[in-house]
């Protein structure tokens, strides 16, 4: 026995935790657990027990996930339990597995598809390809993460996964029913994604419905995560509620709202009041919509973090400080720690130091002789989901994370601020019943104290491209989103046509030394860029960017619904534009774009990029 499975059998598991990591190695099992249970650390523990113990191969193990925040939070988790052999475990989203199976099998995989496309097409691969069938046949044991959240196409290609994997390939998929909150967007209140119901049956009961799968239930009930005597009864008498069907009634989401506030350690604070600085890193702040958190963050002007969907995967801002005029095709220890110290020092630094920067840029794109290969690198963090290892878990500068409760799913903090909507509405029972579990998922993220507050429910729109926007009651003014992933790309920053390749070097400059500060931005209509926004620093300070048409295109979307009769057009400027540090956007050696950018960045590939995440509002013109 190595040390680590000596140190995980030490730990000390209840009864319930233990039966489900000792499990026989084929051992097909659905696992009950409610939030703070311990699920994330007995998932990983199973997983190191048949590797330490039972001597599997950790390439013959995969673990699916429903987010890349969890993929990243058990991916550590694990290394702590099986050292180096964690790395050979394929720890990935569902999506990240279906492309890898796409990609791998099918000549045709491209990136471009539609999500349905693709989905579709796996699912036929994992049918009929005898090629897939040959690598299942080498997966000793699957682990399935938050399986209450895979529904629709999701749900039918675990089904056919499932189906298609050796009977002796044992399967762990852990869930909590009560959690099951996918069914709405964090968009809207009682509002289906789409407007479109969830397709099929849930896939927990498909596979407990198939007795040739051979599904065992095993429930954990032991709670951990808090020993606060209110919190406790959330995490267990509420939860019961959720799962008792019998106790399913028109009022349930108001009675669940003021048992919550009952069992709070505070109620009454209104989002209004609130101030980012009466609050820590350690502090999570819950909205229900998405524009409620773009309210609050428009409105607060020190340091936080979003989590929020939308604005894609962050990159940090060392990369590109450090890079952006780096053109050597491979880059050693000793160089590297010298960029670090000349550029990075006390400004830009991320939570760890340089070190472990560099031991992330390894495992990223390490070579044998200790270097790091910069294209491999360029190539990977350049993808659409780059590796978690050097990507950011929230979007923003360290301080109280500000966020919907769907984004925050999985998560937990020592304090959580939850703030229930007012008025919310229901179409039928079966919406109030999962809206119902969204308050639930909201109050369960607290460890140690939960203080519920109202927030002033105000009506939002969502245009087709998931950008939000609110109109003022007098009308004169419209709240527009910006930050969304897109809005912001390489072009826009030092493109040969938006800039010279002085001003891309000014930019480029301030934007170094707000990397790590709250900054704000004002935009101004460019007749010369086709009416698209530059972005400049205050009102005398450099342009530093320039919005995609992404925006302008929303912009006139937005006019064409408020008013069709007049004819009006976006305003020329706007203030207020909030910027939260800066990131990175890396692109791949084979990028198309680089062939537009200034130089050095066309042969670097590195760019830093004004980390915006804003809900300003903006004054339309009147007629033409």
């Amino acid at each position: 026995m190595n040390i680590a499975g000596k140190a995980l059998l030490d730990t000390g598991w209840d009864v319930d935790q233990r039966a489900v990591i000792e499990a026989d190695t084929d051992a097909r099992l659905v696992v009950e657990a409610g939030p703070g249970t311990g699920k994330t650390a007995v998932a990983c523990a199973r997983l190191a027990h048949l590797i330490n113990e039972e001597d599997i191969e950790a390439s013959n193990t995969w673990m699916i996930s429903f987010t890349r925040t969890a993929v990243a939070e058990i991916r550590a988790r694990l290394h702590s339990y099986v050292d180096d052999a964690s790395f050979g475990i394929r720890i990935a989203t569902i999506d990240s597995h279906a492309w890898s199976i796409h990609s791998g099998h099918d000549p045709n995989a491209r990136l471009t598809g539609s999500y349905e496309e693709n989905i579709t097409r796996v699912i036929e691969l994992l049918k009929s390809d005898e090629d897939v069938a040959d690598e299942l046949a080498q997966i000793e044991h699957v682990v399935i993460d938050e399986a209450q959240d895979l529904v629709g196409q999701r749900a039918d290609l675990i089904e056919a996964l499932v189906n298609r994997l050796p009977s002796d390939c044992g399967v762990t998929v852990f869930a909590d029913e009560a959690q099951a909150i996918y069914g709405f967007s964090d968009d809207s209140i009682g509002r289906r994604k789409g407007g479109v119901p969830k397709r099929g049956k849930p896939l927990l009961d498909r596979l407990r419905g198939v007795k040739a799968l051979g599904f065992t239930t095993l429930v954990l009930k032991e709670i951990y995560r808090t020993s606060s005597p209110g919190l406790r009864k959330i995490f267990s008498e509420l939860r019961s509620d959720m799962l008792d069907k019998q106790k399913h009634r028109d009022g349930l989401h108001g009675q669940t709202a003021e048992r919550i506030r009952a069992l709070a350690d505070q109620q009454g604070l209104k989002w209004t009041q609130m101030k980012v600085a009466d609050f820590t890193s350690d502090d999570l702040l819950l909205f229900r919509t998405r524009a409620e958190v773009l309210m609050a963050s428009q409105f607060c002007d020190l340091p936080h973090r979003l989590r929020l969907s939308g604005y894609g995967v962050t990159l940090p801002a060392w990369l590109a400080i450090c890079f952006a005029d780096f053109i050597d095709p491979f880059i050693a220890e000793r160089r590297f720690l010298d960029l670090w110290a000349a550029r990075i020092e006390n400004q830009a630094a991320p939570h760890y130091g340089p070190a472990e920067a560099w031991e992330r840029l390894v495992c990223v794109a390490g070579r044998k002789d200790g270097s790091v290969d910069m294209q491999r690198l360029r190539r990977r963090i350049g993808q659409t989901r780059p590796p978690v290892e050097l990507t950011l878990p929230e979007y923003g500068l360290h301080g109280p994370i500000v966020g919907t409760i769907h984004a925050s799913k999985g998560r937990e903090a020592s304090n959580v601020v939850l703030l229930l909507p007012n008025g919310a509405e229901f179409e039928s029972i079966e919406d109030e019943i999962e809206e119902t579990r969204v308050l639930f998922v909201g109050a369960t993220r607290a460890r140690a104290s939960l203080i519920v507050g109202e927030s002033n429910a105000f009506r939002a729109s969502t245009l087709a491209s998931g950008r939000v926007h609110r109109s003022a009651r007098n009308g004169k003014s419209t709240m527009v989103e910006i930050g969304r992933d897109g809005d912001i790309t390489a072009r826009g920053l030092v493109g040969r046509s938006e800039f010279s390749a002085a001003d891309a070097a000014a930019g480029q400059a301030f934007l170094t030394k707000v990397a790590d500060v709250v900054t704000t931005y004002k935009l101004e209509a460019d007749a010369d860029l086709d009416w698209r926004y530059r972005i400049r620093a205050g009102n005398e300070g450099p342009r530093v960017g320039a919005l995609s048409r992404n925006l302008t295109y929303d912009l006139w979307e937005i006019l064409s619904n408020r008013n069709q009769k007049n004819s009006h057009r976006p305003p020329g400027h706007v203030n207020h534009v909030r910027g939260l540090g800066c990131a990175t956007i890396a692109l791949s050696p084979d990028d198309n774009d680089l062939e537009t950018l200034n130089e050095p960045w066309a042969s670097s590939g590195f760019i830093l990029t004004p980390r915006i995440a804003a809900f300003p509002p903006f004054f339309f013109s009147g007629r033409r």
